[in-house]
């Protein structure tokens, strides 16, 4: 186990371990930064949602309201949708481990 992943990473460069289990935006970071670095699958989920990203902010941040504004934003004029289709469609052409 790795407090860290960049810890795995380091790890995994320097064969120490053959392999690292990731949710799939790390995945792509640490075989994107990794000379030969490939994603082999992803592992089934149970159900068909799909995955969700988030904000943290402390409570009653002052912060939320622009935040809010600010998402808002780039929903409506299509930019978070042009975003994702850049960023993270690829999910879908990494097979699913059986």
């Amino acid at each position: 186990m790795y407090n860290t992943n960049a810890d795995a990473k380091v790890a995994l460069s320097n064969g120490e371990i053959d392999a690292l289990v990731a949710d799939l935006p790390t995945a792509y970071t640490v075989a994107g930064e990794l000379r030969g670095g490939r994603i082999v699958g992803q592992l089934p989920t149970d159900t068909e949602d799909v995955e969700q990203f988030g904000i943290v902010l402390d409570k009653d941040s002052p912060l939320t309201r622009c935040v809010s504004s600010a998402v808002d934003g780039l929903r409506s004029d299509g930019t978070l949708g042009r975003l994702e289709r850049q960023w993270l469609s690829d999910a879908g052409s990494v097979r699913i481990l059986r």
